[in-house]
């Protein structure tokens, strides 16, 4: 748990000073694509070793969550002219282009950490360049990244992880209507992983939140919730019938989400409830965008309040990233310049407090995490 929270803190920090000693300012109207797409943007010192940083923290691990299956289905990973003739890259609905990734790193490397280096590293980029070019506070939004669990996430689920990256490269260009891209780019994460097809919805939310949509969204959560058993027993019928990846014990595993987790999901979404005129007003579709997605893994989260936890937790990952970008940005037009550093600090004692009661207590981090060393990573290149 002390590197967990060393790598927390330590983030946050060079984030700052990021901000401090190379200050962006935060224009998010206009373009933001072609050389505007925040991939495009050249990254200082300070993002750099963020970047190293969390790729480290992340594919030198031994174990945690699923890194043991990770492990052991890499090492027995079929080659890739064995996938190309079983046909296993070429079904849609079994993650392919995971398997093939999976299949290719065996066929070059014996080392998992090799496999795990990737992933890793390509959504450690895109998330820090993400904050850099869309947050008022990146500070402030890789604290909350890290107190909601989205990091872990990433660590958890490899092939989540991958979907992600292709993802956040999307967004621009929803953003600016370029939908022939924007859709190729999440057809290409669901071939990394199934459940990434959600992200097709991001279009729909450029509209001022609260709107019409949104309280479709919550009723059909709400419908969701009310009528589980016959509801999502049907959609997991269907899913099957076509093919996808939906097993019975992740719909139905009487597991229930934690209501504070729950609580602090909704934070963003209440914010913009209350506080709408003042919000929207003169929103652009940037801020539209990012507080919408924020709402949906809210509501996404809440049906796990009946049970499918661990499922319901993986599906709002998909958009809680736009609450490291959301809560900032409200805050910031909420509150005056001297009330803004006030409320952060506040904010930031209550998002580690619950970091750490998640990852401290709840879930064990430490009792479940372990790494080797960078040198031994280097050494074992030369075993």
């Amino acid at each position: 748990m002390k590197q967990l929270v060393l790598l927390y803190w330590g983030c946050v920090f060079l984030m700052y000073l990021s901000e401090v000693y190379h200050p962006v300012d935060v224009q998010i109207e206009g373009k933001q694509t072609g050389k505007y797409h925040f991939m495009r943007r050249r990254s200082d010192i300070f993002m750099v070793i963020v970047i190293a940083w969390m790729t480290c923290f992340s594919f030198l691990r031994t174990s945690y969550n699923d890194t043991g299956n990770y492990i052991f289905s890499f090492k027995n990973a079929m080659s890739v002219a064995e996938g190309i003739k079983a046909g296993t890259f070429t079904d849609w609905t079994g993650n392919p282009w995971s398997m093939l990734y999976r299949s290719l790193m065996h066929d070059i490397t014996e080392n998992y950490h090799i496999y795990f280096f990737f992933p890793a590293f390509l959504s450690s980029f895109a998330v820090i360049k993400l904050f850099k070019r869309y947050s008022v506070n990146p500070a402030f939004s890789i604290l909350i990244f890290f107190s909601i669990g989205t990091y872990v996430t990433y660590i958890a689920a490899l092939k989540q992880c991958l979907a992600m990256f292709f993802l956040l490269l999307s967004i621009p260009y929803a953003i600016d209507r370029k939908y022939i891209r924007f859709y190729l780019l999440v057809l290409v994460a669901i071939m990394f992983h199934t459940h990434a097809f959600m992200f097709a919805i991001v279009p729909l939310l450029l509209d001022k939140p609260w709107g019409k949509l949104t309280w479709i969204l919550l009723g059909t959560t709400l419908f969701a919730m009310a009528t589980y058993d016959v509801t999502l027993g049907a959609f997991m019928e269907y899913a099957q019938s076509i093919g996808a990846l939906v097993a019975d014990d992740e719909v139905f595993d009487n597991h229930q989400i934690n209501i504070l987790r729950v609580m602090v999901y909704w934070v963003p979404a209440v914010l913009a409830l209350v506080f709408r005129n003042r919000l929207f007003h003169d929103s652009t579709r940037t801020e539209n965008l990012f507080v919408n997605m924020s709402i949906v893994s809210a509501f996404i989260l809440t049906i796990g309040l009946v049970q499918g936890a661990n499922l319901y937790a993986r599906m709002a990952a998909y958009f809680e990233i736009a609450t490291v970008i959301a809560l900032p940005w409200i805050v910031k037009k909420l509150f005056t310049k001297q009330s803004v550093q006030f409320v952060t600090v506040v904010a930031t004692l209550l998002y580690f407090g619950y970091f750490y009661f998640e990852f401290g207590i709840t879930k064990a981090f430490a009792n479940n995490y372990a790494a080797i060393s960078l040198w031994q990573f280097i050494l074992s290149l030369f075993g």
